[in-house]
């Protein structure tokens, strides 16, 4: 009894008395981090109450005085430490609101701890590096939310590129990061002493094996369970994993950080859909296949996915002393515009991008999935082979680098023939707002390279920008300022949309004169993270969103101009998915198979993105939830996958 208290029982409970107190101030979430002074006071105990079982160790080893314990108990100590640790890192209790998370949680910990007693007779280093690597993950997940405001995602193995290429443009006070550190090393200190200097009970190989059998059983027990799990208790965990940003983090507090991160990576794989097959899928495109349609027109199309343009009025009223798009709201002759349903919000760029280009939908991927580094790995059918097939000149322009999203690779298969990146652009005449490359800058872009093309040879450019992106730097002089709501963020972010606007007006203004058939089409690819800003025009938290108020935080404008006559239309109403084909309906160009079909599809469930679809009828639906067009959209998931994976299948 004495040596269980002067060894295991104080480790233990220092971190129990620490991860209570963290979770009781406040319960910040992290969200906080900058300004949670009151911080301090449990981390300093937690310094105390750690030397104290270092103390403890060493004094047993003074006074020569070695507990003796089985593998068993020692790894469930070191087991639950781990578990509370990385849950101090994420400012949450290790106990849950949910009993079965309170159970699954630590015990996924400790089966890895289990299968170390049986793989051999002292497990001691084998017990050190897994601490090592919990602790590791917990320090990690504090420095990545600090740094850009999002947890850790099972996408995000993916996507290492792609954030350091984001990297400068977040910024982040370290907060009480040293303080974790050195909580790190502590932690880390007296569990190797402890592992030392615990003489381990030897165990016989038919305990042992029972060990493993009993760790696999709950292993595989575990991993089958993982879809269920995965919403158990959470009113719509689909919503919040297609934000990024807090309400990620909240889940994550609420079920167990490593465990929600192994839920997470066992969810984001993309299977056949039921009832699959080739001939399936090939025999609903062959019933829409069209031969031999020439093209009426074959304008020049300029595509701009403008990063993080939305308008916030949609999501409640606010008062402004200018107004932020004035040109964009007095655009209506030959004129398509309104809202566009996207599936991401403040980031993931890369999948407003495939939705558009290829037609497909983010709602048949798993919950944070990535598009382009996930899967886009071969040749695909797009909006770009489309137009390469009618003779096109194909051409990209990103106001970033070719390894973001893997977007040189994507748009290789996507099949652009000339692409043009950051360091390609702005040579000349260079404006920045935000930092980065205006928006005015890569529109002068796009007309210096129409002004270049052959006169006979039509060119499709998509393009995309940079100047929206966080972060927001408010200037002395903002250009527009809220009345009614104190928010520097907001502010700086209206300002620079205002200057989207004006640049914009210029872009019309110089191809209105033009002789040549030109269409612009324009969206925002999501809303920017700007919670406190949201959440006050909303009246509600991000994370306690339904599916139908959620969707107005995924509607950007959108609209669709020609210098020719077309017929005028306001207060559209799609996903981005469907933008495409009326795009092409404006260019007065005929259709492809697949084209066809989503039109069919678009009657019957207009909008459709990661966190729900739109029926005809007015109603949302959860992404995957039964309805009348389940059957329909069960149809599209087949079509899409043969499209995707299996029609240029190498």
């Amino acid at each position: 009894m004495i040596t269980w208290l002067l060894y295991l029982l104080p480790y233990l409970l220092s971190f129990m008395s620490v991860n209570l107190t963290v979770g009781m101030i406040g319960e910040y979430g992290m969200s906080n981090i900058k300004n949670s002074a009151s911080l301090m006071v449990p981390f300093v105990l937690l310094m105390v109450l750690l030397a104290a079982s270092v103390g403890a160790v060493v004094f047993g080893i003074i006074k020569k005085k070695r507990p003796q314990h089985t593998s068993l108990s020692l790894g469930l100590v070191m087991a639950l430490n781990a578990y509370m640790f990385t849950e101090t890192c994420t400012g949450s209790f290790f106990i849950k609101e949910s009993f079965l998370y309170a159970i699954l949680s630590p015990l996924f910990i400790y089966i890895f701890y289990l299968l170390g007693s049986a793989l051999f007779k002292s497990p001691k280093i084998y017990y050190i590096v897994l601490t090592v690597f919990f602790e590791f993950f917990g320090v990690l997940q504090y420095f990545v939310f600090a740094f850009r405001g999002a947890p850790i995602r099972a996408s995000d193995i993916n996507n290492v590129a792609s954030a350091m290429e984001i990297s400068s443009d977040y910024s982040a006070s370290a907060g009480y990061g040293p303080l974790i550190i050195a909580l790190a090393v502590a932690n880390l200190a007296a569990s190797v002493l402890l592992a030392v200097f615990t003489k381990i009970k030897p165990i016989g190989v038919k305990p042992r094996a029972i060990v493993g059998g009993v760790s696999a059983v709950l292993l595989g027990g575990i991993l089958l369970s993982s879809g269920r799990v995965l919403d158990y208790g959470v009113e719509n965990r689909i919503i919040k994993f297609n934000f990024s940003g807090n309400e990620d983090f909240t889940s994550y507090r609420d079920t167990g950080n490593v465990y929600l991160f192994f839920l997470d990576v066992m969810n984001s794989g993309s299977g056949e859909p039921d009832g699959y097959s080739d001939k399936k899928a090939q025999e609903i495109l062959s019933s829409f296949e069209v031969t031999d349609e020439k093209p009426n027109r074959t304008p020049t199309v300029i595509a701009i996915m403008d990063e993080s343009f939305a308008d916030f009025a949609r999501l409640g009223a606010f008062d402004t002393d200018n107004d932020y798009m004035p040109f964009l709201r007095s655009l209506t002759d030959n004129t398509i515009k309104g809202y566009v349903t996207v599936s991401a919000y403040g980031g993931y760029s890369c999948n407003s991008e495939f939705e558009f280009l290829s037609g497909n939908t983010m709602g048949f991927f798993p919950m944070g999935s990535a598009a382009y580094t996930q899967y886009v790995k071969t040749k695909q059918d797009s909006l770009v082979s489309y137009f390469d097939s009618f003779g096109y000149d194909t051409v990209s322009m990103a106001g970033c680098s070719s390894t973001l999203w893997n977007l040189g690779k994507a748009y290789d298969f996507l099949g652009f023939e000339n692409q043009f990146y950051q360091r390609d652009l702005g040579k000349v005449n260079a404006e920045y707002v935000n930092g980065k490359l205006s928006d005015a800058t890569l529109f002068r872009e796009a007309i210096g390279k129409f002004e270049q093309k052959q006169a006979d040879v039509p060119m499709f450019l998509f393009m995309t920008t940079m100047q929206n992106h966080a972060s927001y730097q408010l200037l002395d002089d903002p250009t527009i300022e809220l009345s009614d709501i104190d928010d520097d963020t907001a502010e700086a972010y209206l300002s620079a949309i205002y200057e989207t606007d004006k640049a914009l007006k210029e872009l019309i203004t110089y191809f209105e004169s033009v002789d040549e058939d030109v269409v612009i089409v324009f969206f925002g690819d999501h809303y920017p993270h700007i919670e406190s800003f949201s959440e006050e025009l909303l009246g509600a938290g991000l994370g306690s969103l339904s599916t139908e108020q959620n969707a107005n935080l995924h509607q950007t404008p959108f609209f669709i101009w020609a210098n020719y006559d077309i017929e005028e239309q306001q207060d559209v109403e799609i996903s981005l998915n469907y933008l495409s084909n009326k795009l092409i309906e404006v260019c007065d160009m005929p259709k492809t198979a697949y084209q066809r079909y989503l039109d069919t599809v678009m009657e019957k469930v207009p909008s459709i993105s990661a966190f729900g679809y739109k029926g005809e009828n007015g109603k949302w639906y959860r992404s995957g939830e039964k309805s009348d067009y389940s059957d329909l959209l069960e149809e599209y998931n087949i079509v899409q996958y043969y499209l995707m994976f299996k029609k240029y299948e190498q």
